[in-house]
């Protein structure tokens, strides 16, 4: 789907991206990105905290985030502000939907910058994770 941002207006919602992350996943996130905190890969130390199961990193959740919006803005534009809050664990083999919504549209000299809302929800629509993007786009 090609969006035109020379005409998008606000609010817009942006294509939700739906995934399940996975054991291996979350273990090769922590070894790429050096996380050693055992709650990633070993589920028996994530019980013994209270968790569930093993849980997604905060990084991969904003990574998550990060690839909704580049998905939309494909080579028009780019992320220049990005942040988010972790409000419930996340757990492999629960789908996770990350959405989002162009709340606000502002023409500058050279583009638009458009500010966005960010949410991620599991599959029993618990609220995992919320967030906010400031995007730029050319002319």
């Amino acid at each position: 789907m090609s969006v035109s941002f020379a005409t998008l207006q606000a609010p817009a919602a942006i294509p939700e991206l739906r995934l399940t992350p996975d054991h291996t996943q979350i273990f090769m996130f922590s070894a790429a990105t050096w996380n050693r905190h055992h709650i990633h890969y070993s589920k028996d130390a994530a019980l013994a905290e209270g968790l569930p199961d093993v849980v997604v990193q905060r990084a991969l959740i904003g990574n998550l985030f990060a690839r909704l919006l580049t998905d939309w803005l494909g080579d028009a534009g780019e992320i220049r502000e990005l942040g988010w809050k972790v409000t419930q664990s996340a757990v492999p083999g629960r789908e996770l939907t990350v959405s989002g919504t162009a709340t606000a549209i502002e023409s500058r000299t050279n583009g638009r910058d458009i500010r966005c809302e960010l949410a991620i929800t599991d599959a029993q629509g618990r609220a995992i994770a919320s967030g906010h993007a400031l995007l730029g786009v050319a002319s």
